[in-house]
This record gives C-alpha cells, structure tokens and sequence, in this order.
C-alpha cells in the first residue's frame, strides 16, 4: 500500500512538473506571438503579394512566349519581354538576395536589443518563463517562419525563373543568380537570424545592434561568395587555341590558363595588348590553354553546397548565441 501511494504521488509530480514546463513554454510563444504580431502579420502579407506577383509573372512569361518566336526573337521582342516581366522579376530576386540583412536586423534590433534596452525582458522572466525558454522562443519562432516562407518563395521564384528563355537573356542565367534561387536563401536567412540573435546579446542597444549584424553579416557571406565557385570542382577542357569567356547560357565559365609540357597549369598571363595567343603561348613555354568552367548540370551541387556552408555557419552562431545566453542568464 505504502509504494503505491509513493509510486502515484510521484506520477502526480512528475505529471504536473510537464504540464508545467509546457504551459511555460506555450507562455513564451504566445508572449512573442503577441509582442510582434504586427510584424508577423505584415511579413505574411507581402509573402502573399510576392508569390501571387511570381505566379502573374509566369503566367505573362509563357503567354508571351508562346505568342512569338523564340527560336530567333527580334530585339523588340526581348526588349519587352525584358521590361515587363524580367525586370519585375529581378527586383523580387533582390529582394531574397538582401533578405537575410533585413531578417538578421529585425531579430538584433526588435526581437532583442529593444527589449534588453529597455528592461521589458524582466517581465516575461518574473512570469514563470525563465531566461532561455524566452530566448528559445525568440529564435524558434522566426526560424520556424523563415523555413516555412522563404522556402515558399524561393521555390516561387525559381519556378517562375525557368519559364524565361534564359538563353536570351544574360542577365538571367544561373550563375548571376545564386542568391536568388533553390535551398541558398533559405539558408542565407537562418545565417542572418543567428546572427542578428548573437548581435542583440552582444550589443544591447538597437541601433548598434543593427550595424553589428549588418557588418558581422557581410564579413560571413563574402568569403562564401568568392569560394562559391569552388565548392564544387570545375569541369576542365583542354585546347590547342585560345577558348573564349563566354559560351553558351549555360556554361559558367570561372577560369582559364595555360598548359605547359608536363601538364601542369598556369593561369592567363598578360601578354600585352596586340599579342597573339600562339605568341603568347610561345613567351611562356606553354603548348596549349585550359578552360575551367561549371556546367548547367552543376548548378543544383553549387547551390545545395553553398546552403550547406551557410546552415552550419548557422547552427555555429546560433550555438555561440545559446552559450553567452546561459552563461551570462543562467
């Protein structure tokens, strides 16, 4: 009898311990559901107005096309198509290109430094939420909501990107895109939301804040993008003549050299101006060129292997965040 009663009242604890810990939680989301509610709702809306703008675009996009040749389109043509619906498009792409600089500043000034300023974090701490359920709640949140929307809208994007003929237009191929489309917004987002997190707990005044995680940003992302070409190995073709910088719309072309006779390569001299390639070639005991580029086929590794790089630079910020939390509010 006596472990019975043991055995139950330590269920009875164990159960209200859990109602506890989650009524405290869901207290946490609803405190910063609430407190930023505006934003919530406003960022929903232009979601909705991005991606029904995306799919009018399409829709324009391959009536067009479908209306007028394409096989050898006259310039008036591409001009249009050009003007009314690339142009729109490419805005929207600028919008996710800068995206993450907008994201990791709300959560830095807003969601952060704003209530560490001014002391309103003591109220939601003396409500049974302790420290890092509070700071749990105000990275989960985004993260969830930035995984959600702008995996939406990217994927908006690159569908409406496709139904262009990209072949004619250079503006719109692949590699001048990278920014814009597949899993690297997304990921380029998280980035911006760890480090906007990290930025608030360092700095504590909003404005600050806000040029911290602008700057810390592009310190992450500009070493990212000068490896972008690298983080897949290029294809390489070899030549006896001089191959030119540009072929075709689908071939990202990310450097040429020279090849000696035991095979190894050196990267394009200058020669002078006037100077023959063979001439060249002669200069520099050389007996041919080497042309390393990406094709289309690469295109998906590259942008996975770059969202790849970006969520683990992520997960390592927002990690960092998590420590200076607990150790300076345990």
């Amino acid at each position: 009898m006596t472990t019975t009663g043991l055995t139950t009242t330590g269920s009875t604890t164990t159960g209200a311990g859990t109602f506890l810990r989650k009524g405290r939680t869901r207290g946490a989301t609803w405190l910063v559901l609430r407190r930023h509610r505006v934003a919530a709702w406003s960022a929903l809306g232009l979601l909705a107005v991005l991606v029904g703008t995306l799919v009018w675009l399409r829709s324009g996009i391959t009536g067009y096309t479908a209306g007028h040749d394409m096989t050898h389109p006259a310039d008036d043509t591409l001009r249009h198509l050009s003007d009314t619906y690339g142009d729109p498009l490419h805005y929207i792409g600028r919008f996710l290109e800068f995206l993450p600089l907008l994201v990791g500043a709300f959560v830095a000034g807003p969601m952060i430094a704003r209530e560490l300023e001014s002391g309103t974090y003591r109220v939601a701490w003396t409500q049974a939420i302790s420290p890092m359920r509070w700071f749990a709640a105000k990275l989960a949140l985004p993260a969830v909501a930035l995984l959600a929307g702008v995996s939406v809208l990217s994927a908006t994007y690159a569908w409406t990107w496709r139904s262009l003929p990209l072949e004619h237009l250079p503006g719109q191929w692949w590699w001048r895109n990278t920014d814009m489309l597949g899993p690297v917004p997304v990921a380029h987002a998280l980035l911006g939301l760890a480090v906007g997190a990290l930025a608030g707990l360092l700095v504590r005044h909003v404005l600050p804040a806000l040029g911290a995680t602008m700057f810390a940003l592009q310190v992450l992302l500009l070493p990212v993008q000068w490896l972008r070409d690298r983080m897949v190995a290029p294809a390489t073709e070899l030549s006896r003549e001089m191959p030119g910088l540009i072929r075709g719309n689908t071939d990202w072309i990310v450097g040429r050299g020279m090849v000696d006779a035991s095979g190894g390569h050196l990267p394009e001299p200058d020669c002078g101006v006037g100077v023959r390639p063979a001439d060249c070639l002669a200069q520099h005991h050389a007996v041919g060129w080497y042309l390393e580029y990406h094709p289309g086929s690469h295109m998906q590794p590259l942008l996975w292997a770059e969202a790849g790089v970006c969520t683990a630079l992520a997960l390592l910020v927002a990690g960092a965040a998590v420590w200076l939390m607990r150790r300076t509010h345990p």
